[in-house]
């Protein structure tokens, strides 16, 4: 089914008097017919229309009789979610409704997954799995505008506070596992840090890489942007009640954007996750920081090994009806099918596979 619930507005036909005609002009009697009889035709054609069309592209929610979830022809829900869950999303989709896939080089040089463009539903699915970053998608799915997201973090206290507003209530399950990771330029002096000098670096403590083994240069601690899914997780998993600098100058919006600029600054440490690094944005110029003595890994990322390893959530609100398409996705997702899947995109599945 298909976003949106257009009205189509029907008409009824008034009987008048039927008017008399001549003997002498038959044709005209048989004319008058045959046009009410099209004019009946095409609109029980127009109504029959509507009524497939509501059948077919909107759920409705049975308890209150309106219609505030969508879904599309093929019975999936409208998906959302942060940047780095977008392959997840789309090969789940692709998985469902029995259509090829590809990993192709995304606008902003990223790597995603899409369907191939000659599949019948290549259109329709580029619709239905939009991904707009954590934040994003949390606010989508409190308004109702999405259905099913998947995020690489909890709500933000922001964002619970908006879905208290609007009474609505998340149902949150792990679906996977992915890590939280620190990056540097592959030609650092640095490849390996604590979590006490990573606390010192980025609250100002520590200013120059000599200080945690490196040459005698100043580091550049570059940071991502209010709540994005990777500042979130940089506050709640590393700095915890520690106060960052301020450092407008350092801040880098979206996920590429520590990607790009470390690349080509040998100075500079920034973070992101685990998968988005390793398999949306894979850079030759870019090392991963072993953190306490352990380089994240898919390995170290299973074993819980790695200090930052972290979930990523399927969610969809508690209102959601039992027989909903979002709700089937999410209990498939934690299915043994479901997980294999998630394995298949190169995630650490929370199930043993």
């Amino acid at each position: 089914m298909t976003e949106g619930d257009d009205d189509i507005d029907g008409s009824t036909l008034d009987e008048g008097k039927v008017p008399t005609i001549e003997t002498s002009r038959p044709r005209a009697v048989a004319r008058v017919r045959v046009s009410v009889w099209i004019g009946v035709i095409i609109v029980i054609m127009l109504l029959v229309i509507a009524g497939w069309y509501v059948d077919t592209h909107v759920f409705v929610d049975e308890d209150d009789g309106e219609p505030p979830y969508y879904s599309n022809m093929a019975g999936y829900p409208r998906v959302d979610g942060s940047t780095s869950t977008h392959p997840l999303g789309m090969i789940a989709c692709c998985y469902q409704l029995n259509t090829r896939w590809e990993w192709k080089e995304h606008w902003d040089e990223s790597h995603r997954v899409y369907p191939l463009y000659l599949e019948p539903m290549y259109d329709e699915i580029l619709e239905w799995v939009d991904h707009s970053g954590t934040h994003g998608s949390y606010v989508n799915l409190i308004k109702k505008k999405t259905d099913l997201i998947l995020v690489a973090r909890e709500p933000s206290d922001s964002e619970l506070e908006l879905a208290e507003d609007r009474k609505v209530g998340f149902e949150i399950v792990p679906i996977a596992y992915d890590a939280f990771v620190f990056i540097v330029n592959v030609n650092c002096s640095v490849h390996s840090l604590t979590t006490d000098q990573i606390q010192r670096i980025y609250t100002g403590e520590i200013i120059n890489w000599l200080d945690v083994g490196g040459v005698a240069d100043t580091i550049n601690p570059y940071q991502r942007d209010e709540n994005s899914g990777s500042q979130e997780l940089m506050m709640d998993l590393v700095m915890k009640d520690l106060e960052m600098i301020d450092a407008p100058n350092m801040i880098l919006q979206g996920m590429m954007g520590p990607i790009i600029v470390i690349s080509g600054d040998t100075l500079g440490l920034g973070y992101s996750v685990y998968y988005y690094e390793q398999f949306m944005a894979p850079n030759e110029q870019l090392q991963l920081v072993t953190v306490d003595g352990v380089t994240p890994s898919y390995e170290t990322i299973a074993s819980g090994e790695y200090p930052y390893t972290t979930e990523v959530y399927a969610v969809i609100r508690t209102d959601m009806p039992g027989n909903h398409p979002a709700k089937w996705i999410w209990d498939w997702l934690q299915s043994k099918e479901g997980q294999t899947v998630v394995k298949s995109s190169g995630y650490v599945p929370v199930m043993a596979i």
